[in-house]
């Protein structure tokens, strides 16, 4: 089993990050939630070169006992699991450095397919592989997150501007 911890700061103040994570991911719902997503795998020394492969993603509120972060637990399944490895651990947000951001993160572990030669690439790159998708699972998120607010923001400024929900 190998555990991946990922973050990325997101320009949008903590107040109100849960909003527009609701915007991106169905977070809002007590009972849990799937989705299909498609996930960006990154090839290691292939400046904008990838794959992408489909999972099925399930998340469902958290408890963090240091009321340090807003959890959810999350895990997901590849459609091809001979290839893929699956995912469980949580998506979190937690404070930014100011005011003015937060931040994600994406902690969990995962099996590395194909047994003795799964765990063999994974410590040679597939360790590299995993982190990357997940940081990029969450630039993605930051990215429509922080557009969102960015709208509004902007809504707010014009004459007679509120944002939407």
């Amino acid at each position: 089993m190998s555990d991946i911890r990922e973050r990325v700061f997101v320009a949008c103040p903590l107040a109100h990050a849960r909003r527009y994570l609701a915007r991106v991911l169905p977070v809002d719902s007590p009972a849990p939630q799937r989705l299909e997503l498609r996930l960006p795998v990154p090839v290691p020394g292939a400046a904008g070169a990838g794959l992408e492969h489909e999972v099925i993603a399930t998340w469902s509120p958290a408890q963090d006992p240091t009321h340090e972060s807003e959890p959810w637990h999350l895990s997901w399944a590849p459609r091809n699991r001979r290839l893929y490895p699956s995912f469980d651990g949580t998506l979190a947000i937690m404070a930014g450095e100011d005011y003015e951001s937060c931040r994600l993160v994406l902690e969990g572990s995962y099996v590395p397919p194909l047994g003795v030669a799964g765990e063999v690439f994974d410590a040679a790159v597939g360790r590299r592989i995993a982190e990357a998708t997940g940081r990029e699972l969450l630039r993605t998120i930051a990215s429509r997150m922080e557009e969102a607010y960015r709208a509004d923001a902007a809504q707010k400024q014009a004459p007679g501007g509120e944002p939407s929900d």
